[in-house]
């Protein structure tokens, strides 16, 4: 708030109830990415589900998000007691960003065991992705002709309503819950029916 100018107080509720769950995401997303590769001499060698390995990536990443949020949950009722009845939309966005995860994650981990360059590009999408998802900023600070394009972006719905819960203490845009959950089911269908597909030659390419 200092060197930014951010006109927004207390800055480090708003700012860790928008960084909480991106890293989470992004942490989640990592570690799916590399899930198969890292696991190579099971896969190559053990018959099963192979999509447990970017789940159990994405859900051991949840719990540390669950800690943390318990954390933010803390400094929210020191900083700023602002909290309201729609806390209790939290667990349906931790279910719909662990869901979106899940699906992007299975996806890369497929892309990973045929291009192994994927994890780095990963890691440059993510920074650049980083920048263009409102958590250090407002959404309200983006010019209203930019925001749109800015609004394609599904990680924006998804931060913007962990803020309208942490911060703002008020029900998120019932738009960005609608669509995020739609992003969500997307992702989650084709994760699987394309990690489902790449999985049959794991065993070869590993």
């Amino acid at each position: 708030s200092l060197i930014v100018r951010v006109n927004i107080h207390p800055y480090p509720v708003f700012l860790l109830a928008g960084l909480v769950p991106w890293n989470a995401f992004a942490q989640s997303l990592i570690q799916a990415t590399t899930s198969v590769t890292d696991s190579r001499g099971i896969v190559s060698k053990v018959a099963f589900p192979r999509q447990v390995l970017p789940l159990s990536a994405v859900l051991s990443g949840s719990v540390n998000f669950l800690i943390s949020l318990g954390l933010l949950a803390i400094l929210t009722v020191v900083l700023h007691p602002h909290l309201g009845w729609s806390i209790l939309l939290l667990p349906l966005l931790v279910l719909l960003q662990v869901t979106f995860t899940f699906g992007l994650g299975a996806i890369l981990a497929a892309a990973q065991v045929y291009f192994r360059d994927v994890q780095y590009f990963v890691g440059v999408f993510l920074t650049a992705w980083f920048f263009l998802t409102p958590v250090v900023y407002s959404i309200d600070f983006v010019p209203p002709r930019l925001r749109p394009i800015l609004l394609l972006n599904p990680m924006a719905w998804d931060i913007s309503s962990f803020q309208a819960i942490w911060f703002y203490g008020r029900i998120p845009s019932v738009g960005y819950l609608v669509l995020f959950a739609a992003v969500a089911g997307l992702s989650l269908l084709l994760g699987i029916i394309v990690f489902g597909r790449l999985s049959r030659r794991f065993s070869e390419e590993v």
